[in-house]
């Protein structure tokens, strides 16, 4: 009763005709009436009938970032130049005990075109989001995905040197709470704090691994999306860990995956 629910990605999917994924519908939107240097569009995936307040939330979620759209205000962009904005599910998961789903959106262009992720993770037994402290370690989730980016072959050297650690995380570096003003470090996934610390280190990795938005779920394994760690051109970091590493660095009688 648990799978993925997409069989494939992005621009065109489809859902897969098992038991977990049933009520699933696909819906689409394009503008209706787009200048011709524009393109509106969304793809996504909700639940017909909602049967449980789990599902409700998914749908109120999924709803609320296709909501953000611009369908029918007036598009301020110059006639020469393009404007694209593209929304699409990247996956969905669905089992007994939890909804994680991930999406991608395509912004385009002006200065530059980017795409941005979003995820969200409903925790079906207790109709809220799901902790993922809840779920594994966080501190040894932190190391993994460290040393993940750290032997990158292409960007491993310059991650280490901008993001570098004094010592291995531990599961309370994720309970301190900081009192008083403290330094800004990311806006949405992109890096504005230049400075490299171990302090800095610390505070993204904690903020990123205990944002429940920043994780997703497969019948494979997790991943964390850390954003724009570098400069744009690097392009964004996500950890992905299997099932298997998973299970290492899981609470006592957490099932993986979940």
């Amino acid at each position: 009763m648990a799978a993925d629910c997409l069989a494939s990605r992005l621009s065109e999917i489809s859902i897969v005709p098992v038991p977990a994924c049933d009520g699933l519908e696909i819906k689409s939107r394009k503008r209706d009436d787009p200048p011709s240097n524009a393109d509106v569009s969304a793809t996504w995936v909700e639940f017909t009938e909602p049967r449980n307040p789990g599902e409700w939330r998914y749908n109120d979620w999924i709803r609320k970032q296709v909501a953000t759209l611009n369908f029918d205000r007036p598009i301020k962009s110059p006639a020469d130049q393009q404007s694209e904005d593209r929304f699409g599910m990247a996956t969905l998961y669905r089992s007994p005990r939890l909804i994680s789903a991930r999406y991608a959106r395509w912004v385009c262009c002006g200065v530059r075109g980017d795409t941005l992720y979003g995820s969200v993770n409903v925790d079906l037994a207790r109709w809220s989001l799901l902790a993922p402290d809840r779920l594994v370690s966080l501190g040894a989730a932190a190391n993994s995905c460290w040393r993940q980016f750290a032997d990158e072959r292409r960007r491993g050297e310059a991650f280490a040197k901008a993001f570098p650690t004094a010592r291995h995380w531990r599961d309370d570096d994720f309970e301190h709470r900081q009192i008083g003003r403290v330094m800004r470090d990311m806006i949405g996934p992109v890096v504005v704090n230049p400075t490299p610390s171990t302090d800095r280190t610390e505070r993204i990795f904690v903020a990123t691994l205990s944002d429940q938005s920043r994780w997703s779920f497969t019948e494979q394994g997790a991943l964390v999306d850390f954003g724009e760690l570098l400069d744009f051109a690097e392009g964004p970091f996500f950890c992905e860990t299997q099932n298997a590493d998973l299970r290492q660095m899981a609470r006592p009688g957490a099932s993986i995956p979940p």
